[in-house]
């Protein structure tokens, strides 16, 4: 399952590009761990908000048939997932504003609440505010230029997040196998759901992706330990938009969210996208691009404890000599491996990503394997 979470805008650019990196063993860069071949993530160099741009790798709409799938069982699958993307891209939106919040459960039972809000006019720019516990940043994208007032410490649950706005979205790729579409209830709304599985390393996932027919937008997620739940659909413009997201991980509650998007009417307050400390900082608009080149990459000696892998995906940044810093637990099932996984990255290296010739800081997800730990 190829994650699409685009959130293109016509005329903000956004230069450096988020990859999700594995170590030596798989080699692969991936969006979804070990199911997608190349995805990047573009964004500003301010830690703010993500724009997906798939530019290389397995793009068709139509993959080949698979074994033991029938073909015309995946065209409707990959129709109802088109038209699910196709009813929830912002992109579509030129002129919006977006407020969120959220509250984030953790596994001793505690929770912290944070919110987010966009304000994109595609005229004139976009303007992001973030709050999560003693972090709050503000962040300003013009066509030209940009302002911060905090750059690379962006706390993970922000990270998270923003994975989840507007909506989780996909495509099926090339190892995903259509099973069945069949009728169904999702909390109380008809639903068609598609149930598929997906080759996982050495593992067989059974996943499941229901939509609305009436409005073709998704409500419910469940792609390998995750669990995405949407409920009280709105309509903005030709969209409909959760109004209400939950998201579980291997059964237990990780994040609650609540968004309200609206058109903007008539001019905006240009001083909405003043610069937050007075400073402008310029933006590099990359003709030539090349992602960051692992040298070395090893991974944790295996243990004695059979052939399972427990992955842990950290999130930081390769800066520009090649080094990851900013490391941060993204997702993890085993917490006892967490502290050997960030020491793990911190000792790979890399050439890092050039633009037009230049090193350059990226955004990257480290996956580390644990194999029989």
């Amino acid at each position: 399952m190829l994650i699409w979470q685009s959130e293109l805008v016509a005329g903000i650019p956004h230069p450096v590009a988020v990859v999700r990196v594995r170590g030596t063993v798989g080699g692969k860069i991936s969006a979804l761990r070990g199911r997608c071949e190349v995805t990047l993530m573009r964004k500003a160099t301010n830690g703010g908000l993500w724009f997906a741009l798939l530019i290389a790798g397995y793009i068709f709409l139509f993959c080949s048939s698979l074994a033991a799938e029938d073909v015309k069982l995946r065209e409707e699958a990959i129709r109802l997932m088109e038209k699910a993307n196709q009813v929830s891209l912002l992109g579509a939106l030129s002129s919006y504003r977006m407020e969120t919040t959220f509250r984030v459960h953790y596994a001793d039972g505690t929770t912290r609440e944070g919110s987010y809000s966009r304000v994109l006019a595609t005229s004139v720019g976009m303007r992001e505010e973030e709050r999560f516990g003693d972090f709050h940043a503000v962040y300003v994208h013009m066509k030209d230029k940009w302002a911060y007032t905090s750059l690379w410490k962006e706390p993970v649950e922000l990270l998270e997040l923003r994975e989840q706005l507007p909506v989780r979205l996909g495509r099926f790729d090339q190892e995903d196998v259509i099973r069945s579409i069949d009728d169904a209830s999702v909390d109380g709304v008809a639903a068609k759901c598609i149930r598929f599985d997906t080759q996982f390393g050495d593992k067989l996932q059974a996943n499941e992706i229901c939509m609305d027919p009436a409005t073709g937008a998704e409500l419910r997620w469940r792609v390998g330990d995750e669990l995405v739940e949407n409920f009280s659909y709105f309509q903005v413009g030709n969209l409909w938009e959760p109004a209400h997201i939950v998201r579980s991980v291997r059964g237990a509650l990780q994040m609650e969210i609540d968004q309200k998007i609206t058109l903007l009417q008539g001019a905006v307050d240009p001083n909405l996208f003043a610069s937050p400390t007075g400073t402008w900082y310029p933006v590099w608009h990359c003709d030539t691009f090349r992602r960051p080149i692992g040298i070395s990459t090893p991974q944790p000696p295996p243990g004695n404890a059979g052939t399972d892998t427990v992955d842990v995906v950290i999130s930081g940044y390769i800066r520009e000599n090649g080094k990851p810093q900013t490391l941060s637990i993204l997702s993890s099932s085993r917490a006892d491996l967490n502290d050997e996984a960030l020491k793990t990255v911190a000792g790979w290296t890399f050439q890092p990503m050039l633009c037009n010739g230049n090193p350059g800081t990226q955004r990257v997800e480290f996956v580390v394997h644990f194999q029989g730990r």
